[in-house]
């Protein structure tokens, strides 16, 4: 027989002899999984053709305490030939490991790919059941600590998270995908008290079995919407983009221009150096006061993608200039060279009326007297920092400086990033305003995705250090002897590798200096003497009171201009344009107060409801507020019974135990209320005289 025909008779085989059920463990016929495909991959991999989530509920020993925890149900689902072919559950985690054991020995394919949503909380609890059946793992990938991305051990077996693949809560992904099942929220008491072996009533049961049916539907969606096979779907929704800008780029011979622009590791360094990140900042001078006036808050439309399509990039490798210049060389040049510099002031000081300060604390490379407000620089004695042309612009403009120079100057012809990027860029925006109301939730949140995930794929560091986890501990490390350069060396190598680091930098620096341009229509003075006040500030958005309408509408002329030149224009769509990059606005407040970066509150014109924005705390922490602004202010506690924010504590024990009550323990994590205390910047005259005087040398 044909494969397709032994496809379709073990198909129709479960057919005919399998009916969807939730089934307790022991009770499942593992035969029946005989019929699952496989698929190879290379000569020597065979995968089981089968979607499998997993999901483990845990109980607290003492509710309302920080104390061990330890697994009460688990569950998992298996889908295969566009079916649910069963779910299955159980109490205990070593019988958890044992059905995943029978799963994987009736099924035919050598390697089995075993999903959780959000696996770095379930392996905690199932890591030395795993080990005590399987041994160690033979291979793991973690991004950080406590965030393994994938997990493969000797027998075929690997573990992925869809949590990093859908960027997304389960209860979210499986709404925005509209899938058969959805999350049954409300249906399992979190503070009961339980045991394994309990039974559980119709709407638990429900609870569990819909939390891995929906996600075996979301893999389905996403798959089908990929046209991947299970092993080839990505780890991460970056990874999804990035895999089509690989295949897009081979097209274009990317990779030769990549080879011809590519810095050397020194550069790499300082490059990583001028990287800053979103501007976020709020007005010192009305730090902890409300405002109690109208205020419209504007937001860029795709900001990074507006500046990816319309923007200057370095497309040279870096040159040193091989002298000192001033910042009015360097400016003079702006518009066709790439600047890498790092800047020497003494004394620089903010000139008065600037409430955006542009020079971060954090990236100095040197500063001596330094005083701050919330992070950014208002003066010091003396300050060195890396920085390109456009972060050189914006700090000549806000600062006075007693002396001012440029050296370790290196410099690359700049021009706009490659057409076949580009197009694709401006195609994902096109999908994603025309999807967002043609019926087809899956791909409007693939297409979502694909444009959000194409700023973090530019910025992601060539050298990324291996951490280990330490299986004995649960601790995890960053492994010893790597050669940072010898792995930039094998990035630079790798076939793969066709976007260099360079042009996420300039993209952000770019973003930044464009939202400078649309805080300049809230600063100042109408005609009529009434000032102008840019209160707040967050990457692609800016509050403030009193806009200049015309000044806005000439910004946004000029994006469009920008835009068309470069043969992009707007996106049509039911009757409206949809522009890159322009000003719109995202909200009309009566209320405002800010108590620093990322803390911040307002109350929505239209509803007359509170919306909050606090680094750390959920939304839903505006209900701790009691519908006040007053109580928005430093000190104030957001109680995490309130919020939902939970802390998370480990437990590593020595070994797997029982306890009195007949409950198998390994390690644990315990997640409890955490509450929030809201702080406020540190307020400072910025006009006081130094701490001390210093001499530099200047060196001509």
């Amino acid at each position: 027989m044909r494969k397709e025909e032994v496809i379709a008779a073990r198909k129709n085989w479960l057919i005919r002899h399998n009916s969807y059920a939730f089934t307790f463990w022991k009770y499942f016929d593992y035969e029946k999984l005989e019929r699952i495909s496989y698929i190879g991959r290379g000569k020597d991999e065979t995968f089981n053709d089968v979607i499998i989530m997993c999901d483990t509920e845990t109980s607290k020993e003492t509710p309302g305490t920080v104390c061990r925890n330890y697994v009460v149900a688990w569950t998992i689902s298996v889908r295969a030939y566009d079916m649910n072919i069963v779910t299955l559950y159980g109490t205990r985690p070593s019988e958890m490991i044992d059905c995943i054991e029978k799963m994987v020995v009736a099924m035919p394919g050598e390697k089995t790919i075993f999903y959780f949503h959000n696996l770095s909380y379930d392996w905690v609890f199932l890591r030395k059941f795993m080990f005590r059946k399987w041994g160690l793992p033979v291979h793991q990938l973690n991004t950080k600590s406590h965030y393994p991305v994938f997990i493969t051990f000797a027998n075929g077996i690997t573990f992925r998270d869809s949590l990093i693949l859908a960027q997304r809560s389960l209860e979210k992904w499986a709404s925005d995908l509209d899938v058969k099942h959805k999350k049954a929220s409300g249906f399992w008491d979190y503070d009961k008290i339980r045991n394994q072996g309990e039974r559980f009533n119709p709407h638990e049961k429900t609870y569990i079995e819909h939390d891995t049916l929906a996600g075996v539907e979301c893999i389905q969606k996403t798959m089908d919407t990929l046209n991947k096979r299970i092993y080839a779907i990505p780890y991460t929704a970056t990874g999804i983009v990035r895999e089509a800008v690989r295949k897009i780029g081979k097209e274009n011979r990317a990779r030769e221009r990549f080879l011809r622009i590519v810095p050397e590791y020194e550069i790499q360094l300082i490059l990583e150096c001028v990287f800053h990140g979103g501007y976020v900042h709020n007005n010192r001078y009305y730090v902890e006061k409300i405002i109690r006036m109208l205020l419209d808050a504007y937001d860029f439309a795709s900001s990074y993608p507006f500046e990816m399509l319309a923007g200057k990039v370095p497309m040279e490798k870096f040159k040193p200039l091989n002298k000192v210049v001033s910042p009015e060389f360097i400016l003079q040049n702006m518009d066709n060279y790439g600047y890498l510099i790092r800047l020497v002031m003494v004394k620089p000081k903010l000139k008065h009326g600037v409430v955006m300060p542009v020079l971060q604390r954090s990236k100095m490379v040197r500063i001596v007297n330094s005083v701050e407000d919330n992070g950014r620089v208002l003066c010091a004695a003396y300050a060195e920092i890396w920085i390109n042309e456009l972060d050189l612009d914006l700090i000549v403009s806000q600062y006075e400086f007693e002396t001012v120079f440029c050296t370790d100057v290196y410099f690359s012809r700049k021009d706009y990033m490659p057409k076949w990027y580009t197009d694709y860029v401006y195609q994902c925006f096109v999908d994603k305003t025309k999807l967002k109301t043609a019926g087809d939730p899956v791909a409007y949140a693939m297409a979502k995705g694909r444009i959000n995930s194409l700023y973090g794929m530019l910025v992601q560091r060539p050298v990324k250090l291996m951490i280990e986890e330490q299986y004995l501990t649960g601790e995890y490390d960053t492994a010893e002897d790597q050669d940072e350069k010898a792995l930039y060396e094998k990035y630079v190598n790798n076939h793969n590798s066709i976007l260099p680091y360079q042009w996420g930098v300039w993209i952000t620096s770019g973003s930044m200096y464009r939202l400078f341009k649309l805080g300049a229509a809230c600063s100042g003075q109408d005609e009529s003497g009434n000032p102008r006040i840019w209160l707040y500030s967050d990457t692609d958005s800016a509050y403030g009171v009193n806009w200049n309408k015309e000044a806005l509408a000439a910004y946004n002329e000029e994006c469009k201009q920008k835009l068309l030149a470069r043969g992009y224009g707007a996106v049509l769509h039911n009757g409206r344009e949809y522009w890159l990059g322009v000003a719109e606005l995202d909200g009309t407040y009566t209320e405002f107060v800010s108590v620093g970066a990322k803390r911040y509150a307002v109350r929505d014109a239209k509803t007359g409801k509170l919306k909050i924005t606090v680094a750390g705390v959920p939304k839903s922490g505006v209900n701790c507020l009691h519908d006040d602004l007053r109580n928005f202010h430093a000190g104030f506690i957001f109680d995490g019974a309130t919020t939902g924010k939970k802390q998370h504590t480990y437990f590593y024990e020595n070994d797997i135990t029982t306890d009195a009550n007949g409950n198998e323990r390994g390690d644990s994590i315990d997640l409890s209320p955490a509450n929030y205390l809201l702080d406020s910047v540190r307020n400072v005259d910025y006009e006081k005289i130094f701490r001390e005087e210093i001499s530099i040398q200047v060196y001509e």
